[in-house]
């Protein structure tokens, strides 16, 4: 996580002087939805499994190099703790991206990138006697895109880092788990 964070400051401070080094054009704007895997790492692999995740992002393009950027994820999630084991998770954040743009033939362009985002995430238990826990995440995120005109295929893996407040002990700590997407992106005009 460190380092995804160092890496996506690193990315940040280089994207203040990109803008000058460009002519203007108003901001465009994203629609990219995603499809992929929610992976617990650390303590967060004792209370939960693997599970699917799907979810919504909305961008607007700054500059060639620079996005802003708003998620909503939501995982269908298993817990170890019950026996009624099915958790809902939503994820919410807002972030940026900075990307490097290489023209790689045929129309196509690659678009690696870093980010990173602060935001919240909430923990629906379907078990009744638990209420719904949220808390506050933060992330960094490591990924790329293969853009053709408007459209782009995406990967992207966001590690992040939240707090957790055990719905059996109420006791909070800080966890971790990553999320592994693959979507598409639409570039409005």
């Amino acid at each position: 996580m460190l380092r995804s964070l160092m890496i996506s400051a690193t990315a940040l401070a280089w994207a203040v002087v990109l803008p000058a080094q460009e002519h203007w054009r108003p901001p465009s704007v994203e629609v990219r939805p995603f499809a992929g895997v929610f992976v617990p790492v650390g303590a967060q692999r004792s209370d939960f499994k693997s599970a699917t995740m799907f979810g919504a992002q909305g961008a607007i393009e700054v500059n060639r190099h620079l996005h802003g950027l708003v998620s909503l994820g939501w995982t269908h999630g298993h817990n170890k703790l019950y026996v009624a084991d099915v958790t809902q998770i939503w994820q919410y954040d807002i972030g940026a991206e900075l990307n490097a743009v290489r023209d790689v033939g045929f129309g196509w362009y690659f678009r690696p990138f870093a980010g990173m985002g602060l935001g919240g995430r909430t923990y629906n238990y379907q078990a009744s006697e638990v209420s719904t826990k949220s808390c506050t995440a933060g992330y960094g995120t490591l990924g790329g895109e293969m853009q053709r005109n408007v459209i782009a295929l995406r990967a992207e893996v966001r590690d992040y880092l939240s707090c957790y407040e055990s719905p059996l002990s109420g006791k909070k700590n800080t966890r971790n788990d990553l999320g592994i997407t693959f979507g598409l992106a639409y570039h409005l005009r």
